[in-house]
């Protein structure tokens, strides 16, 4: 009798969690089906947010507005190039990623305001992160600068 009810208890409580948590497991999905990367990369970009600004985040893209996925796709950018401190090699692959999912590779202001504003938390330098934005533009997207 004793275990059918902490088999019960389990239950319960596996069913609870996975009910719970189902909003954050879907928009991490599709950011990473979409992007076609691992969901972990995105979990931990979401934990690195903090507590209140990840649940901001896990909204935004629940709203399933595809200029919110695009915002997503650059935050996820900024994480693992800026944040992480990738090297070249990582951020040109990167730079593919985008391209591979239909978004310009060029970061614009808007893209390093929303990442300042979102991992407000790690407190982030602005004039470091637009730094990183005009050497990241000017070296692997000059032809999109020059061009227009």
């Amino acid at each position: 009798m004793t275990w059918i009810i902490i088999a019960a208890l389990i239950v319960v409580f596996i069913v609870g969690y996975r009910l719970l948590t189902s909003d954050t497991r879907k928009a991490i999905d599709s950011l990473a089906n979409w992007l076609k990367v691992k969901p972990i990369l995105v979990e931990s970009m979401v934990q690195e947010m903090g507590g209140h600004n990840g649940q901001r985040f896990i909204r935004m893209l629940n709203n399933g507005y595809t200029e919110e996925m695009h915002r997503a796709a650059y935050l996820l950018f900024i994480y693992v190039t800026f944040i992480k401190q990738a090297d070249d090699a990582q951020i040109g692959q990167w730079r593919e990623t985008l391209i591979r999912a239909g978004l310009s590779p060029q970061l614009h202001a808007e893209h390093t305001e929303s990442a300042l504003f979102y991992f407000a938390e790690l407190d982030l330098d602005a004039f470091e992160l637009a730094q990183f934005r005009r050497a990241y533009n000017e070296r692997f997207n000059l032809d999109a600068i020059v061009n227009g």
